[in-house]
């Protein structure tokens, strides 16, 4: 096994360390520390079998194999991006459904700071 590939290996294992860490803070949601879990098998996997990057960027039609595994690691992003942007599309439409339901509310119940208090006779100057 080569330096670089224990490098990467010592890597992976720290960024699926910090996931967890993460993940047990509840700071990020099970579904994105599952995904994030699987990038760092699937960079520790590259790491000890070399011979995968030969085989797919043959397979791409690609000569230089470094070329392969940023194409595959830039398409890996993108879908991270898409997913992403699509949660932060549902939590805005969630955020404005939300705001106008306490509006609703707000309106139909006034705060007991808004209540004006009844005249009670006799009491005017």
């Amino acid at each position: 096994m080569s330096r670089s590939s224990i490098i990467v290996l010592i890597f992976s294992a720290a960024f699926a360390l910090a996931v967890l860490l993460s993940a047990r803070r509840r700071r990020t949601s099970e579904h994105h520390t599952f995904s994030w879990l699987l990038v760092s098998v699937l960079t520790a996997s590259l790491a000890l079998w070399r011979n995968v990057i030969d085989a797919l960027s043959s397979a791409m039609g690609i000569y230089y194999p470094p070329s392969a595994l940023f194409a595959i690691v830039c398409g890996g992003l993108l879908w991270l991006l898409f997913r992403l942007s699509l949660q932060v599309a549902e939590q805005r439409k969630q955020i404005q459904r939300l705001a106008q339901e306490l509006a609703v509310l707000s309106a139909q119940h006034p705060s007991p700071a808004e209540r004006v208090p009844p005249e009670t006779p006799g009491s005017a100057g």
